[in-house]
């Protein structure tokens, strides 16, 4: 299961479709405090987290979740990455399975996706 984290909801209801076309169960949380909750309950295998939302941010909410349970996968989303140049490096220092810069296409996700998962990507 994935859980994307996002306070934008047309954001979020499209990376839900783009996933579940993909063959993924997904659950979604509008906030930082909602989606630690939800990972708690839910124990996903993969957590999809935007960085700048008001209620906690995502550095934040990726670290309680990841002090909770360290297996969970972590992919950051953000379009204030832009002038990072090396996400691996960034994706690396922070624990995560991947970073996503928005705005980002669909095959992109996927591949993020597929990747953090451990799964090949399709072509």
């Amino acid at each position: 299961m994935i859980l994307v984290i996002d306070d934008n909801d047309q954001e979020r209801a499209l990376i839900r479709k783009m996933l579940e076309a993909d063959g993924h169960e997904v659950r979604e949380a509008a906030g930082g405090v909602e989606g630690v909750a939800l990972a708690m309950e839910q124990w996903p295998d993969l957590v999809l987290c935007d960085l700048l939302m008001p209620d906690k941010d995502g550095f934040e909410t990726m670290r309680e979740i990841h002090a909770h349970n360290r297996a969970i996968k972590i992919v950051a989303m953000s379009g204030v990455l832009f002038g990072i140049a090396d996400h691996a490096t960034m994706a690396e220092r922070l624990g995560l399975a991947g970073v996503l810069e928005k705005p980002f296409r669909h095959a992109q996700l996927l591949d993020v996706v597929r990747q953090a998962l451990g799964r090949p990507a399709k072509r």
